[in-house]
């Protein structure tokens, strides 16, 4: 035999011998089901992980003046509220006025009653949001 036929006899053997692969079996693995309790500790211990460590002294002095700004944020928002509420209780829906102003003078004034209503209700439903913004902030505040 010359060498060339060697070689491909070889190459087909090492072929056939890496097509004749056995799969091993593998039996089911069971499923064990924890308990209520043991789910809620891993999920307690995987949390305190990420709990975040305690703020000096030094930092919860610090924090204070960003909180007072958050407070009042949220007395002027509803100071405006309030504000507003009381404008609709006293339309009489006749002379009501609302005039727009910006930074150069000009003026823009409205008299529609519908269009007054209109834009108060808007004004209050937006000050609602930011309102409730304005709350969570100050209740998720850590000094």
């Amino acid at each position: 035999m010359n060498t060339k036929n060697t070689i491909q006899k070889e190459e087909k053997t090492q072929k056939n011998e890496s097509l004749h692969i056995v799969a091993k079996e593998q039996k089911p693995t069971e499923v064990v089901q924890k308990s209520p309790e043991v789910k809620k500790e891993e999920v307690f211990k995987m949390i305190e992980g990420f709990k975040p460590e305690p703020l000096t002294a030094e930092e919860r002095i610090q924090r204070i003046p960003l909180f007072e700004e958050l407070s009042k944020r949220f007395k002027h928002l509803k100071e405006k509220s309030n504000d507003l509420k009381l404008f609709k209780a006293g339309n009489d829906k006749t002379n009501a006025k609302i005039t727009f102003q910006n930074s150069q003078g000009f003026n823009f004034e409205i008299k529609n009653s519908h269009v007054i209503e209109r834009l108060t209700k808007e004004a209050q439903e937006e000050l609602d949001i930011l309102l409730a913004e304005a709350n969570a902030e100050i209740l998720a505040f850590e000094m």
